[in-house]
């Protein structure tokens, strides 16, 4: 006798899959956000390594995190938030207006 595991929609599925939602404009970094993001990753980078032992820590990919530091997509909220944990900082830290985009937002050494 064999038992079969059935889900409770009778095995049938949910359909087609869910569309992924976009980010609304509210949610976005602004231009100075997402440059104090980019040069952040930079320096975590730095304090890291490499840009591998980097998205490990934060959880993402290398491929995401390069194109983000290096300006070729947007960082969202959830970046930042992971940048920010992995500098050990919080996100007004990270990206508020006391930042220094010349400034590493861990140690502060400049360059």
């Amino acid at each position: 006798m064999q038992l079969y595991l059935i889900p409770p929609d009778g095995g049938q599925g949910e359909g087609a899959p869910k569309r992924r939602r976009r980010v609304s404009a509210c949610l976005s970094l602004t231009p100075t956000q997402r440059k104090r993001l980019r040069a952040a990753l930079r320096h975590l980078r730095a304090a890291y390594g490499s840009w591998s032992c980097l998205a490990d820590v934060m959880d993402m990919s290398v491929i995401a995190v390069e194109s983000i530091a290096n300006g070729r997509a947007n960082g969202s909220p959830a970046t930042a938030l992971r940048a920010a944990k992995a500098a050990g900082v919080s996100v007004d830290q990270l990206l508020g207006e006391l930042a220094s985009v010349q400034r590493c937002p861990t140690c502060g050494r400049s360059g």
